[in-house]
């Protein structure tokens, strides 16, 4: 399999990018998707200063094999009618995004949630309301520890 190496001074470069787009939205909450939005949730908050800042957890693949469901846990309540950035490292199947809006908005009705990714996938069944590159191979993070 073809993989693209996404090293990190790419990755500050597209943060700035990101940020810019997703200031519109004027957030107030950031949530992490475990753990590949864990670097991007914050960067994005500290660039837009935005404190509070969760994390959601979710299990859609093992190392690079897609599983047939995606597991979503540890959902945040988070204050009734803010402004939720939901941000990822890449939209691929979309599966988990889509299971983990679906499971945010369930647990929190009257916030208004955005999606935001660095990479998606044109085949991807949720498309990120802010994203930046299409993915056209695997992508090698450098933060994956490889």
């Amino acid at each position: 399999m073809k993989k693209l190496y996404y090293g990190c001074e790419e990755f500050r470069k597209d943060c700035k990018k990101l940020a810019n787009e997703v200031g519109e939205f004027n957030s107030e909450v950031i949530v992490a998707i475990a753990r590949g939005g864990f670097s991007l949730a914050h960067i994005l908050a500290e660039i837009l200063n935005i404190r509070e800042v969760y994390s959601i957890n979710s299990i859609g693949y093992e190392g690079e094999r897609k599983l047939d469901f995606v597991k979503v846990y540890n959902t945040p309540l988070i204050e009734q009618g803010k402004k939720v950035l939901v941000v990822d490292d890449i939209a691929d199947s979309g599966e988990t995004l889509k299971e983990v809006v679906k499971n945010l908005k369930e647990k929190n009705p009257t916030c208004t949630f955005k999606t935001a990714t660095i990479f998606y996938k044109k085949s991807s069944v949720f498309q990120p309301d802010f994203k930046l590159r299409e993915a056209r191979e695997w992508i090698e993070f450098f933060w994956s520890g490889d």
